[in-house]
């Protein structure tokens, strides 16, 4: 604690002499403290650095207290917090809060749960030690200014059940998951990490359990007006939250939640949702989706830059996928939860390579699979080069993908004049809209010499991937080194039933002209150039 931060606290002695400005300083302080929540847990702790997204958190826990005082006319009744481990959500949400709306509203009665009964009773014992700290007395205790001071009922000794002393009727109960909170009326429910890892979230029968419970006790505490706040780690895209995020949108009478989802670092552009129609399909599959940083980040910026810097983030990462665990870091750090595996793909059916593993004298083709439109918020078109060796395995390499033709075009022409695809034979989808961009390509006079053949594929996308998915189970695909590994796999895993699946598409594409005989239709019916591999 600073000098002056220790001197302003004016709770050493009641006669210590500080002058009339730091007096008036701190009058201001403690004012603060009782109005702003962000204000109040700076006062309670000077030293702790604070980060944007406290500061955003606050505010929509202020918004949850309004909610309370207003008997749910204004406000935010249900609130989702989703955040990165050792980001404070535990601290501002389970613990300064509820000290906070005690000081505001000492006639609250909260309930605090986790997935232990240990866990909620530290927060609960957290919450009352604050109250009988003497910073909290200076802002809503004995030195505040308040007629009634906030105070803890001498009669109440427990950490997992205690009250404000009267007139207040007030007071905090704690539970695990599954315990004892029936008959006990709630203000506010704070559920804290209903699952404690991912051996829990991942077994059916203990996501069952947690929602049967969610629903059929600790709502059932809930009146008109309390208010509810979970901050959950996103381990599985069907627990609490996911299934609380795919009510909002298969039933319009279910409670609409208040979704502050915020990554470890800030998503690229089109990682976003396109659109709410978009944002509400990604929940329909358990996930949220902003459609922007909620914080106005740039692509790649950190969460809390003075704990977490880019590096520390970037080693995490880097240990998790080592360790074979990938899928945790976008669960637990980007509340992106990725299934291991999916009815089709598992993310360890693919094998990543080094370029220079690939063997010689490969014959490479490239799918491209089109969405048409002009729009850069439309579907993806993607294509990516593909061969196969003499022993029937495939190899993948450099994904291209854009949303709009215009885009996509551009690159794919880029890609088609370097040294590298020299020789690549390429295939585009010639029916219905796919046809016009077939003819685009083949009438451009820059790519004189280049193969381009119109490909017939099936309607039916799973009968597609089939083939791909048998060599993938049987260890003989693999991809070379890349950026857009991540996003592949994840697609992958996702099948049929993800958001996206051009990637699928392409790659199935790709196996198809391998398998069929040529019939190109080569550019301006000049002979396509060739090159050794």
């Amino acid at each position: 604690m600073t000098p002056t931060a220790r001197k302003t606290m004016l709770a050493t002695s009641r006669t210590e002499r500080i002058t009339p400005v730091e007096a008036q300083a701190e009058r201001a302080r403690r004012e603060l403290a009782k109005r702003r929540l962000a204000q109040f847990g700076q006062y309670m702790m000077p030293d702790q650095i604070l980060g944007p997204h406290h500061f955003l958190l606050c505010k929509k826990l202020e918004q949850v207290e309004r909610y309370i005082a207003s008997g749910g006319t204004e406000g935010i009744g249900r609130l989702i917090v989703e955040m990165p481990p050792q980001h404070n959500k535990t601290t501002w949400a389970a613990q300064r809060f509820p000290a906070w709306l005690l000081g505001r509203r000492p006639d609250s009665n909260i309930i605090l749960t986790s997935y232990g009964a240990d866990l909620a009773s530290e927060n609960s014992r957290k919450v009352r030690n604050m109250i009988t700290s003497d910073r909290y007395s200076n802002v809503f205790g004995e030195r505040s200014t308040l007629e009634e001071p906030v105070d803890i009922s001498t009669d109440s000794r427990s950490s997992t059940s205690w009250a404000l002393r009267a007139p207040h009727q007030g007071g905090v109960i704690a539970a695990g998951v599954g315990g004892g909170i029936t008959g006990r009326p709630a203000d506010l429910l704070v559920v804290d990490d209903p699952f404690k890892n991912r051996e829990q979230a991942d077994s059916l029968q203990y996501r069952k359990s947690v929602i049967s419970w969610f629903g059929s006790s600790a709502m059932t505490r809930l009146r008109k007006g309390s208010a509810v706040v979970i901050m959950h780690t996103r381990w599985h895209r069907l627990d609490l939250t996911g299934e609380l995020l795919r009510a909002m949108v298969q039933d319009e009478r279910a409670d609409q939640w208040d979704i502050l989802c915020l990554p470890a670092i800030a998503l690229e552009p089109e990682e976003y949702a396109v659109d709410e129609a978009q944002q509400r399909e990604k929940m329909r599959e358990g996930i949220y989706l902003n459609l922007s940083d909620p914080l106005g980040r740039k692509p790649g910026e950190v969460l809390w830059k003075e704990q977490f810097p880019r590096s520390i983030l970037d080693s995490l990462k880097a240990s998790l996928e080592a360790q074979g665990n990938g899928g945790d870091w976008h669960s637990l750090y980007q509340q992106q939860p990725r299934p291991q595996e999916g009815d089709y793909f598992g993310a360890g059916d693919f094998k990543v390579i080094e370029r220079n593993q690939l063997p010689a004298g490969l014959r490479w083709v490239r799918y491209c699979d089109l969405a048409i439109s002009k729009s850069t918020r439309a579907d993806w078109n993607s294509t990516i080069a593909i061969a196969m060796d003499a022993s029937a395995n495939l190899y993948l390499r450099g994904m291209i993908r854009a949303r709009g033709w215009i885009e996509f075009k551009s690159r794919i022409k880029t890609a088609m004049l370097t040294e590298e695809e020299l020789g690549t034979d390429w295939g585009v989808e010639n029916n219905a809209f796919q046809e016009l961009a077939f003819q685009e390509l083949i009438s451009d006079p820059d790519l004189i010499g280049v193969a381009i053949r119109g490909i017939t594929v099936s309607d039916d996308k799973v009968m597609r991937a089939r083939p791909l998915q048998g060599r993938a189970k049987g260890g003989k695909v693999f991809l070379v080194r890349g950026p857009w590994i991540e996003a592949f796999i994840a697609e992958f895993v996702d099948f049929p039933t993800g958001a996206h699946d051009d990637q699928v598409d392409t790659a199935s594409g790709g196996l198809q002209m391998l398998a069929t005989p040529k019939t190109t239709r080569l550019h301006v019916g000049q002979k396509a150039r060739s090159k050794q591999a």
